[in-house]
């Protein structure tokens, strides 16, 4: 589950990504107006910008996390406390969202982290093995 979780967050963004290109009605428009200062004072448009780019930062916890299990063989609990703070919220302001998604990958994210500190996958992480150790 510990390489498992980030590529799940990295899949929910492609999903976001998706439904934030194909949902948006002012895309265009914003192309129209030449993208500079297309946005502000706009609310249909300050929505739509905000709920594409906060996709980035989701991308962010899936790559990072990633890679975090890919070097130490743990995932950090981190990771799903913050899907948690984010999908929580989510989902008693907008019940009709993707939250769901963020919620269950939170708490498995939470539950793979507890069950690496536990030591059922734990491996030596890279900084921490030597010339020596690499050498019988």
């Amino acid at each position: 589950m510990t390489r498992l979780i980030p590529r799940l967050v990295i899949a929910l963004t492609a999903v976001h990504f998706a439904v934030a290109l194909i949902a948006s009605s002012t895309y265009d428009d914003v192309a129209r107006d030449g993208f500079w200062n297309a946005v502000p004072g706009k609310p249909q448009r300050e929505y739509e910008m905000w709920f594409f780019l906060a996709g980035f930062g989701l991308l962010a916890l899936g790559t990072l996390s990633g890679r975090i299990a890919r070097d130490t063989g743990r995932l950090p609990a981190q990771l799903g406390w913050y899907l948690l703070a984010i999908g929580v919220p989510l989902q008693i302001l907008y019940p009709l969202s993707g939250a769901p998604g963020l919620i269950v990958l939170g708490v498995l994210a939470l539950i793979a982290a507890r069950r690496d500190s536990s030591g059922e996958s734990r491996r030596t992480p890279l900084s921490a093995t030597t010339d020596r150790d690499r050498c019988p």
